[in-house]
């Protein structure tokens, strides 16, 4: 009888301290179909249900990024009950560090800059303008007002060898 006591005790004191608080876990499993996860509760390592994983949307805007295993999160109850949970936002420690840009020379963010990683695609926005590393495909018309410089040759200053009068053909361009 002292057994089941103890455990009933545990059990009480667990769930009192679960209502109505924001907490950190670790997401354990991942439905991304779903929008759902479960995450891993210190400190009794208590696995929760699926939960909704966090996203960030105003009208039709909307912002996901589906959590990993693995994921350092941090979860709030809702509506004040501790069976309830809802993963707020992905947080960095020690054991999830923030992800470097290699188009930052492989730093991570500072404050006031703005990124995108997945893979090894990245967009970086800082005081020093955009930096994008990866494939780009356009559909539609793009504007330009400056130069454009492909591999170190300027498109709007750039010579042509080979120049003959007629319909024949240039050589490819120059450096001036």
């Amino acid at each position: 009888m002292k057994h089941i006591r103890g455990a009933l005790d545990m059990m009480m004191h667990s769930h009192t301290n679960r209502i109505g608080r924001a907490g950190f876990g670790v997401v354990s499993a991942v439905d991304p179909s779903s929008g759902l996860v479960k995450v891993r509760l210190p400190p009794a390592n208590t696995e929760t249900g699926w939960i909704c994983d966090a996203a960030i949307s105003v009208g039709t805007a909307t912002c996901y990024v589906p959590s990993e295993v693995r994921n350092h999160v941090l979860v709030e109850t809702a509506q004040g009950d501790g069976d309830n949970y809802v993963v707020v936002a992905r947080v960095f420690d020690a054991i999830t560090p923030p992800v470097k840009f290699s188009c930052l020379e492989n730093n991570v963010l500072s404050p006031g800059e703005f990124g995108i990683k997945i893979g090894e695609t990245e967009l970086a926005i800082t005081s020093d303008g955009v930096m994008f590393k990866g494939k780009l495909s356009v559909d539609g018309d793009i504007s330009v007002s400056g130069d454009v410089n492909i591999a170190g040759i300027s498109f709007v200053q750039h010579v042509h060898g080979g120049v003959q009068a007629g319909e024949s053909m240039t050589e490819t361009p120059e450096k001036l």
